[in-house]
């Protein structure tokens, strides 16, 4: 039996479903069934469970051998970040310590480019892992949730790490890049941020989490990224056909200030800003990933960025 966490999200739903095509029995922790029936592949086993409930995730581990662990909050705005570091730190810790207890044979964790270190328009590699706190606490809270599942894997819980670049395509929620690509489509960006960052079509980043499953060494930390787009690039291969004109790349400061004057209106408004800070310092770091090692050991194939905004596109419109 396998375990699924996040299986109504983005990459949980897209290795759920590669995980149950290929007839593997699946379960899912899901916080609400009825919802999740319309959201997770026909085939796969609903449990009801949350990351901060021990005890639901004793009950979902019975059984299970292998758990690919895709949950959290992958967005770079929240108005209470607290729910960053509850989510993202405190639910791997409990989903690793469950792990363990049931004995579970090994845990593929869903965690982040981010967690590396680089300077801004570099590569990031995988032994480079930040050791100084991440600048947004998103980021912050996936440093922390690495630490937690190291912390339980030198009691004994074999851990493969995939570290995604930002990951997009269809997906029964919208969430991170597609919310971006989203808004393009709709005309809702009035100008671009400069700079960009790592793509990852969502087809590829599950089949290198069911490779990591299978043939990832334990321990290993495997970067996940199909190229570098910038976002003028992004919105023109997106806008492509469309009839609808890319918009014109913001100077820095003009974001910046935007950012740092919208973002608190919006959190006492409880609404998103403009433009949210997270986001910005993630466009602005503007860096590369090198995905050789998961080609090497996991066989990891890019998916074209004209292919993979074509699937977005028409999932998003």
């Amino acid at each position: 039996m396998i375990l699924v966490t996040g299986a109504t999200g983005l990459v949980g739903n897209a290795i759920a479903a590669r995980l149950a095509g290929r007839g593997d029995a699946v379960r899912a922790l899901v916080r609400d069934v009825a919802r999740a029936k319309a959201l997770v592949p026909s085939g796969v086993e609903l449990v009801n469970g949350d990351l901060d409930d021990p005890a639901s995730l004793a009950d979902a581990m019975r059984g299970v051998d292998l758990v690919f662990h895709a949950a959290g909050m992958p967005e770079q705005w929240q108005p209470d970040e607290s729910v960053f570091d509850r989510v993202n730190r405190l639910g791997t810790k409990n989903v690793a310590e469950a792990a363990l207890a049931a004995r579970v044979g090994r845990v593929v964790y869903t965690s982040t480019m981010d967690v590396f270190a680089a300077p801004r328009g570099g590569t990031l590699v995988e032994d480079n892992v930040d050791p100084d706190p991440k600048p947004t606490a998103y980021e912050r809270s996936k440093q922390a949730a690495e630490r937690a599942i190291e912390a339980v894997a030198r009691e004994g819980l074999e851990v493969v790490y995939v570290n995604p670049a930002a990951v997009y395509g269809p997906s029964p929620v919208v969430t991170g890049l597609n919310v971006f690509l989203q808004k393009l489509l709709r005309g809702e960006v009035p100008m671009l941020p400069p700079g960009g960052m790592p793509v990852a079509f969502v087809d590829g980043v599950a089949d290198a989490h069911v490779a990591a499953a299978e043939r990832g060494a334990a321990g290993a930390r495997y970067l996940v990224a199909d190229e570098h787009a910038s976002t003028k690039r992004l919105a023109e291969m997106l806008l492509e056909g469309t009839g609808r004109r890319a918009p014109r790349v913001a100077p820095a400061p003009l974001v910046r200030a935007l950012a740092a004057v919208s973002a608190p209106v919006a959190r006492w408004v409880g609404a998103k800003p403009l433009v949210a800070p997270g986001e910005l310092s993630f466009v602005l770091w503007d860096v590369r990933v090198d995905a050789s090692k998961a080609k090497r050991e996991l066989g990891f194939e890019p998916t074209p960025l004209a292919r993979g905004l074509a699937a977005a596109r028409a999932a998003l419109s």
